[in-house]
C-alpha cells in the first residue's frame, strides 16, 4: 500500500498507426507524429521496391529491423542488413529496394515528413 502522500504518476498511451498507406508490394505507417517529427514503420515484401513521400523529410533516420534494404537516394546507393541504420539529411526522394526474398521492416525517424509540397498533411 503507498502512504497517503505517495502518489504514483502514469503518463502514457496506447495508440494504433496513426495513417498506413498500402503500396503494391509494401505498406507505410505513421506509428506517432509530434511536432515536425514521425515516426513510421515501412514493410516491403521481398522482391519489391517502395518510393513514399512521407519517407521524403528534411532529415531522416532508417534502422533495419528485418530483411535486407538498398536505399537509393539520387545517385548514391546503401545496403543496410539488420540493425544497420542510415541517416539522410535531405528531402531528395529515396528508394527501399527488398533484394531479398523474405520481407523486409524499416522503423524511421524523418523531420519535416511528406516531402516538397506535402505541408499540412493530415
Amino acid at each position: 500500500m503507498l502512504h497517503p502522500t505517495a502518489h504514483t504518476a502514469r503518463t502514457g498511451r496506447l495508440a494504433q498507426a496513426l495513417m498506413s498507406i498500402q503500396h503494391p508490394g509494401g505498406r507505410v505507417s505513421v506509428r506517432y507524429r509530434t511536432g515536425d517529427i514521425e515516426v513510421v514503420m515501412t514493410e516491403v515484401d521481398g522482391g519489391a521496391a517502395l518510393v513514399e513521400p512521407v519517407l521524403w523529410g528534411q532529415s531522416s533516420w532508417h534502422l533495419v529491423l528485418d530483411g535486407q534494404a538498398l536505399f537509393e537516394v539520387g545517385g548514391s546507393r546503401w545496403e543496410l542488413l539488420p540493425e544497420a541504420s542510415l541517416s539522410l539529411d535531405s528531402a531528395t526522394p529515396c528508394t527501399i529496394v527488398n533484394p531479398s526474398p523474405s520481407r523486409l521492416r524499416v522503423l524511421s525517424v524523418v523531420s519535416n515528413p511528406g516531402g516538397p509540397g506535402q505541408e499540412g498533411r493530415p
